[in-house]
């Protein structure tokens, strides 16, 4: 008996080691795989009746260090995070330049304020002026530039979101094939080592585009969740779904506009949840990095363009020109809250008097922009209408021409108060204006935090006007309830809604048949949040005005006499350059900008602010980067380390190798040795 179970534990011992043969000879085979893991195989005596009968493979397992698997795959998703802001603020700094650069936003202003500068010395040089036109006609080019690929980033990032998510749901569903032939080859006791391997490149891949955790079940699977809890693998896989935008705007931010993350088929939105990989990154730039740096642009577009129309509407080229065309869409029956003295000159080609009306806009009855075209056109040598586009048309007759002073006119509007000629848009150097039809707030760090004031908003539209009050305990959300629940302005089709925008909300109010309207306020709600105006994208629609770019002549340098006229007086000439000075000096000096984006408000020059812009995102560009490298670093140190546990090593394998070989031969020889035993015994039995 004992001659039996000594050949069958010399049987047991060659086929353990044709096992551990194998094994090892995959081993050898997949050296250079950085996806494999070396296998060995744990062995343990085989007992029959009590007695030790050779040797058993009890299993064929992996050599991992599960922790260091896990950190390798947190490290990779910080890393893949880092590599998309790298990737997008290296794009952001070509879209300014460096501040050496002879190109960048700040010294586009510079170039265009010294040119400025230098035609309010010498007004009567036509090369100067020609300047002035080339370097405005490029600086609100690049500004629409900048803008424009501001956008296409933001739709750039919203596309890759669609394939990451595609990715997301096509390695979600491998992980769950995988769980499944990994539990169904524990259960006949089969290997499983090359499926794990295959499902860890998958988690690491997953874990590069979100950020999940994991845990594992006694059969071998494992469950994967976001690190906001919601499972992506469980028995069955719950797909996440986007769909890409086809054009987004400034105006567009999410969810307005964008499609949200869906947690399965039609399910909750996620995106808020998402934290980390390069989901989280891509998210981040498309709605919050790329919409504060958009309204940072538009902010320093709007304050140099209403700061440069202010003083050019109340100026006069010289000769002045024949008629003046508004730029704003306007209406007869509209009745802005008007105040103050406005002057319209008729001048003849010297420049003298040929008629003047002071129009005090307090005292017109009724107090609407048709009756002060009447006003105007009741003048014996000027016309005006409101043309077909809704404009103000102010012409001289008889061959004369027309200048206008803005003396103490003030039109409010939201947080504005325009003179009237700036107010129309009659001589604006810079096209670009918003229309009166909708009105946007300054960016609230909440929508339901009481805004601590107590006043009016009095809507004024055609045919009438309408308050809404607010209250000291009144948030953002409240007011613009109060708005949407008043009737008369519902019946008027004025409409209020708060806005998401990166980290905050803005109120929107519009008339949703494009009509004007026009805000005012008892207290000091529309001033404190900036609502005025317009629509978020101003930097996209600056342009020098056409007919300035087509005629530099036309350029406002002078200004229509402000003092007591009398007909045949000097009220305009060739030398003055009251206007274009005034202009230059809001380049020199400072002026006052709102806060915008993650820069703070501020009083400083023009330029300045717009280097304080490249300043800070070169900054973001330098930590993406150096973030990365350290990062990277870590991940390969972590890999390394990995890897000298998991990594198959040939020289050990090679020894590994004669060991089996001589176990595989000392195995033989007994069961030969055995062999020839029993024959000797059945020979003397017989």
């Amino acid at each position: 008996m004992s001659l039996t179970i000594a050949l069958r534990s010399a049987l047991a011992s060659m086929q353990a080691v044709q096992t551990s043969f194998q094994v090892t000879s995959s081993n050898v085979a997949n050296a250079s795989n950085e996806d494999y893991t070396r296998k060995v195989t744990s062995q343990s005596t085989l007992i029959v009746d009590g007695l030790a009968s050779g040797v058993k493979i009890e299993s064929i397992r992996r050599v991992v260090d599960e922790n260091l698997v896990r950190q390798l795959r947190d490290q990779l998703s910080v890393v893949s995070n880092l590599s998309v802001q790298d990737s997008y603020y290296a794009r952001m700094q070509q879209l300014f330049g460096t501040l050496a650069d002879d190109s960048s936003l700040s010294h586009s202003i510079s170039e265009l304020g010294s040119a400025i500068d230098a035609l309010s010395t010498t007004p009567e040089s036509a090369p100067a002026r020609t300047d002035v036109v080339n370097l405005a006609i490029r600086f609100a080019d690049e500004l629409n530039k900048i803008a424009n690929d501001i956008q296409q980033m933001r739709k750039d990032a919203d596309g890759e979101i669609s394939k990451v998510v595609k990715d997301i749901n096509d390695q979600a569903t491998l992980i769950n094939d995988l769980n499944f032939q990994i539990a169904t080859a524990k259960t006949r006791n089969q290997p499983t080592g090359e499926l794990e391997d295959q499902r860890d490149v998958a988690l690491s891949k997953l874990g590069e585009q979100i950020d999940i955790s994991t845990f594992s079940r006694s059969d071998g699977t494992i469950v994967v969740f976001t690190t906001a809890g919601r499972p992506l693998v469980d028995n069955s896989v719950v797909p996440l779904s986007h769909t890409p935008t086809a054009q987004l705007s400034a105006g567009t931010t999410f969810p307005n506009g964008i499609s949200t993350i869906s947690y399965g088929s039609g399910g909750p939105d996620i995106t808020g949840e998402v934290r980390g990989g390069r989901l989280a990154a891509l998210v981040g730039m498309r709605d919050d990095t790329l919409v504060n740096l958009q309204a940072e642009i538009d902010v320093l577009s709007e304050t140099l363009r209403n700061e440069v129309n202010s003083l050019h509407n109340n100026g006069t080229s010289f000769p002045a020109p024949t008629s003046l065309t508004g730029a704003r869409t306007v209406g007869a029956t509209d009745a802005p809250s008007m105040t103050g003295t406005f002057r319209v000159g008729i001048l003849n080609a010297s420049g003298n008097v040929v008629e003047s009306l002071d129009i005090n806009l307090g005292t017109l009855a009724p107090a609407t922009i048709g009756q002060l075209v009447t006003t105007i056109n009741g003048m014996t040598n000027a016309t005006a209408s409101i043309n077909a586009q809704g404009k103000v048309v102010i012409s001289a007759t008889g061959g004369n021409t027309v200048a206008v002073n803005e003396m103490t006119s003030a039109v409010t509007f939201g947080n504005e108060t325009r003179g009237m000629a700036h107010f129309l848009g009659l001589n604006d150097f810079f096209s670009g204006e918003e229309a009166y039809n909708d009105y946007t707030s300054d960016r609230f760090t909440s929508s339901t935090t009481a805004l601590g004031v107590t006043g009016a908003l009095t809507f004024a539209y055609p045919g009438g006007t309408t308050a809404v009050n607010y209250v000291v305990g009144d948030s953002l959300t409240a007011i613009a309830a109060s708005i949407n629940g008043n009737a008369t302005l519902t019946a008027q089709n004025i409409s209020a809604a708060v806005r998401n925008e990166a980290d905050g909300f803005r109120l929107e109010i519009t008339d949703a048949n494009g009509d004007n309207f026009y805000v005012t306020d008892s207290s000091t709600f529309l001033s404190t949040y900036g609502v005025r105006a317009g629509e978020p994208g101003v930097s996209s629609r600056l342009a020098l005005r056409t007919d300035i770019a087509a005629d530099p002549n036309k350029i406002a340098l002078g200004t229509l006499d402000s003092g007591t006229l009398t007909v045949g007086s000097p009220a305009a000439s060739s030398g003055n350059a009251t206007t274009i000075s005034a202009i230059a000096a809001k380049f020199t000096g400072t002026v006052d900008l709102r806060a915008a984006g993650t820069q703070p408000a501020a009083t400083t020059r023009l330029a300045d602010y717009a280097t304080s812009i490249i300043s800070l995102n070169a900054t973001n560009a330098e930590n993406a980067a150096n973030q990365l490298a350290i990062h990277q670093a870590r991940a390969e140190a972590i890999q390394n380390r990995a890897l000298s546990v998991s990594q198959v090593n040939i020289d050990e394998e090679m020894s590994e190798i004669m060991i089996l070989q001589q176990a595989y031969s000392a195995s033989a020889r007994v069961t030969t040795s055995v062999s020839e035993m029993l024959d000797t015994l059945l020979s003397a039995v017989r």
